[in-house]
């Protein structure tokens, strides 16, 4: 895990600097909250950490069902 020190207004380059996958910019710091920007191409999916968590939850839920059935010819 790398942890970063930013202050608002300042960024962090994903990827390759000179063909970077995403920028990530502090917005605003607001007490013991951030503010975050993401520009990002929209393929790439961004969910915050308790809806991946979900959406994992859900496709595991999904997934056994699915690989259980047999293929059909």
């Amino acid at each position: 895990m790398l942890a970063l020190t930013r202050r608002a207004g300042e960024e962090v380059v994903i990827g390759d600097p000179a063909n970077p996958l995403g920028v990530i910019r502090v917005v605003e710091l607001h007490g013991d909250k951030v503010r975050l920007s993401f520009d990002f191409p929209r393929e790439v999916q961004i969910n915050r950490k308790e809806l991946a968590d979900q959406k994992a939850q859900a496709s595991e839920t999904e997934s056994p069902n699915a690989q259980d059935k047999p293929a059909q010819e």
